[in-house]
């Protein structure tokens, strides 16, 4: 395709571009929460976020550890059948997002030893043909808003086990521009149904201020190991120990949830599939009706000329009541 050539948009789309469903809280995630907590203990060690993402190096990596059990609406440890297809979760999400068809996409587990809090952000989108695209390129299409024609609606269920200081849950049901709303530890066993990906959320500061690991103090190198009842965050020839109540685990679910049968059809058909090519023409059209350049889009998203300007555009907006609670 020609740089400059429009990309066609789809035929039918999956999602409408606002929030399909409000916050659906469960106060019991799962029958058997110590199968979980045992799966989580097994399935160390952790790498990084930033590692399992293959994210640029900043020097600002921070305590945020993760491990995918499914992928690609496929198990990638057979261990958490249990919590892919957890019936809780599924009717939630058909409840919520009045779908008649949900089919579990992906599930990952966070741990987060003491840390700041993050920044106010949605979920990486998920777009017809793109699921093989740079994590990060996904970032920017997700807040440029240019592609909702292409979204998947997406259910996510997000539990946790945390009873420490901080650890809240933020969030922003009715917009960036309306109140937060935080819930608070101890949440134990506890989860919300959401559609995360047109929500704004962030995790709160784990542990008190004063325990924070600063972002930078470890590399991308570093993992978490569980041993002897406790977490190790091993870097090098560093090690820090961390008591499991020190320690947020979130473990997060992610479904397609479509409205039915001939939605479902439509998806599969991959006719109307974006292409990287597409994406980046979208890009740089918009670009250019703003009058703030153009890609070369032949030249890929490879092109580092390319990532400058997709990523200094296409930010998080910024979001009303933004600052964080102080533990001390």
């Amino acid at each position: 395709m020609a740089a400059d050539a429009p990309a066609p948009t789809p035929a039918n789309t999956l999602r409408p571009e606002v929030m399909l469903a409000k916050p659906v809280f469960l106060e019991s995630a799962f029958k058997e929460p110590e199968r979980v907590l045992t799966l989580v203990r097994d399935s160390a060690p952790y790498r990084l976020a930033a590692a399992v993402h293959r994210s640029r190096e900043s020097g600002t990596d921070v305590p945020w550890f993760r491990v995918f059990w499914a992928y690609g609406e496929k198990l990638a440890d057979p261990r958490a059948d249990f919590i892919f297809n957890n019936p809780r979760f599924i009717q939630a999400a058909r409840e919520s997002f009045g779908a008649e068809v949900v089919i579990p996409s992906s599930l990952m587990n966070n741990l987060n030893t003491p840390m700041a809090g993050g920044v106010p952000h949605l979920d990486l989108p998920h777009f017809r043909g793109a699921e093989r695209f740079p994590f990060d390129l996904l970032v920017a299409m997700g807040y440029s808003g240019l592609f909702h024609p292409w979204a998947i609606p997406i259910a996510s269920a997000l539990s946790w086990f945390y009873r420490g200081p901080g650890g809240d849950f933020d969030y922003w049901p009715d917009g960036p521009d309306e109140p937060r709303f935080t819930l608070s530890a101890p949440l134990w066993n506890q989860a919300v149904v959401a559609d995360n990906e047109y929500m704004f959320h962030r995790v709160g500061g784990v542990g008190r201020d004063s325990d924070h690991v600063a972002p930078g103090a470890i590399s991308r190198a570093a993992k978490l190991h569980h041993e002897d009842g406790a977490w190790s965050l091993v870097d090098g020839d560093s090690r820090q120990s961390f008591s499991e109540e020190a320690v947020r685990l979130s473990v997060l679910w992610k479904a397609y949830a479509f409205k039915d049968g001939a939605a479902l059809r439509v998806f599969r058909d991959r006719s109307d599939d974006l292409t990287l090519p597409q994406a980046l023409s979208i890009l740089s059209a918009d670009l250019d009706q703003r009058g703030l350049g153009r890609l070369d889009v032949e030249a890929g998203y490879g092109d580092e000329a390319n990532r400058r300007l997709i990523h200094k555009v296409y930010r998080a907006p910024e979001v009303r009541d933004a600052s964080r609670r102080r533990v001390q």
